[in-house]
């Protein structure tokens, strides 16, 4: 992932270099355009630094050459005395060296290995003075020399200065430009993107060129759409969801009315429009109670007390309510539970819950003299739980749909073979709150199955 920092990092270096690069490129240049200005007279310096040697001696001489030196002229004037030496103790040059010592080295002595001349030199050669000679007879030889200038010396030329800094302003703008676009573009589709969100356009989405990126801005992108995907799916579940219990409701409450009715009629059977109306209101009382359930479970408000559990016990335990059930309409149900106890962490309460609603759904669809098979397998760290009816099935486009809250299949949607719809869904949320999964399928032969997996 190229982060902001990486990016960051690397344009300050490449400003940098940018920067470097063109500042040495201004000044060489410059330094090989630049005539010879401001040279000093020779013959001038030379009669000035023999009236020193003459009015004051050697001692003179040096306060002369320490003066002229502080001028920082555009030359250097090398004084060697009899010790080969320049009296300022100043280093010289190699490529001076043999034209200060003569034309043949004494013997046994090594000249320093030559070196090429700096680029000053190449262009203003050291011009030779004229010998002055103390009182004493002692000789003192000179020569002018051009100043090295180096790369700081050069800024003192108003072309290289002004010239680096405008390349310096323009390099760190074009950078800096490139950096804030790069950084206030995804910000401000961002800031659209949430505005439009909080207005209510839940289907806003944020451009690819923002959402494809491999920084930090990718990344806040990319959960800014998964956040307005799980809104746009709360959302419109919680629409559908007051929609669908809005429909639930009206039927019992419909059914309430008519039995007030017919128990306000002369001769009205008033004891049995009690009882309709009490079952009615059974119905509404465990409707209310699935839905809040639900929506509990949809909220993640409903904390889940994990507990160390059996898997097998719990569903021994729902296998023989659902055997019991049966016996009134003849179907069996066919359980062989595993010999070792399979652990998981779980809330008990919920996930018997869960597994009943599928095996009591499994149950409503069997025909008469069918069976009900429940099989526990277990590997990878998980333990799956096949629950497999005889009934007729499910279409297959609408298999992924068995899980939604009030679903029911369009020829079984009656109350009395339907159910509420209801029960699927709250076992999908449970088992997607302990981390596991649901998935329904048309078995081969007929009949349907689902698998419930969960963690162990």
């Amino acid at each position: 992932m190229t982060s902001l920092l990486a990016r960051i990092f690397a344009s300050f270096w490449v400003a940098m270099v940018l920067i470097v690069a063109g500042a040495i490129g201004v000044t060489l240049y410059i330094l090989a355009e630049q005539p010879d200005g401001g040279q000093r007279d020779p013959a001038a310096l030379a009669e000035k630094a023999a009236a020193a040697l003459q009015s004051e001696g050697e001692a003179g001489l040096k306060r002369w050459l320490t003066g002229l030196e502080r001028r920082q002229l555009d030359s250097r004037l090398i004084v060697v005395g009899p010790t080969g030496e320049d009296l300022l103790g100043r280093p010289i040059p190699h490529f001076m060296a043999r034209r200060f010592a003569g034309d043949l080295p004494e013997p046994g002595h090594q000249h320093p290995p030559p070196t090429a001349p700096d680029r000053a030199a190449r262009y203003r050669p050291p011009q030779p003075l004229p010998l002055i000679i103390a009182g004493d007879g002692t000789v003192y030889r000179l020569a002018l020399i051009p100043r090295r200038p180096g790369f700081f010396g050069t800024l003192e030329v108003p072309q290289v200065r002004g010239t680096i800094l405008l390349l310096s302003i323009l390099v760190t703008a074009l950078l800096s430009w490139w950096l804030a676009r790069s950084v206030t573009r995804p910000v401000r589709a961002l800031t659209s993107a949430t505005r439009a969100l909080a207005g209510g356009d839940l289907d806003v989405r944020l451009p690819p060129r923002v959402s494809r990126r491999r920084d930090e801005f990718g990344v806040l992108a990319r959960d800014f759409e998964d956040m307005a995907r799980r809104l746009r799916q709360l959302v419109r579940g919680r629409e559908r969801l007051l929609r669908d219990v809005s429909h639930e409701l009206r039927s019992p409450l419909a059914r309430m009315q008519v039995a007030v009715a017919l128990g306000r009629q002369p001769g009205g059977d008033v004891s049995q429009s009690l009882q309709r109306i009490e079952a009615e209101a059974g119905r509404l009382d465990a409707l209310i109670d699935q839905v809040l359930k639900l929506s509990r479970l949809d909220a993640g408000a409903a904390a889940l007390r994990l507990e160390s559990i059996d898997l097998v016990a719990i569903i021994d335990q729902v296998a023989r309510d659902a055997s019991f059930e049966g016996q009134g309409r003849d179907v069996r149900v066919e359980w062989h539970p595993p010999e070792n106890p399979v652990i998981a962490r779980a809330d008990a309460e919920l996930l018997a819950s869960a597994i009943e609603n599928v095996v009591r759904n499994a149950l409503r669809y069997s025909p008469s003299g069918g069976a009900i098979e429940l099989a526990l397998q277990t590997g990878a760290g998980e333990g799956l739980l096949q629950v497999r009816d005889h009934g007729r099935g499910v279409p297959e486009a609408d298999l992924l749909r068995l899980f939604e809250p009030f679903f029911r299949v369009a020829e079984s949607r009656s109350r009395d073979s339907g159910g509420d719809g209801i029960g699927l869904a709250i076992t999908a949320r449970v088992l997607a709150a302990h981390g596991g999964s649901t998935r329904a399928m048309n078995a081969p032969g007929g009949g349907l199955q689902v698998e419930l997996s969960l963690p162990l």
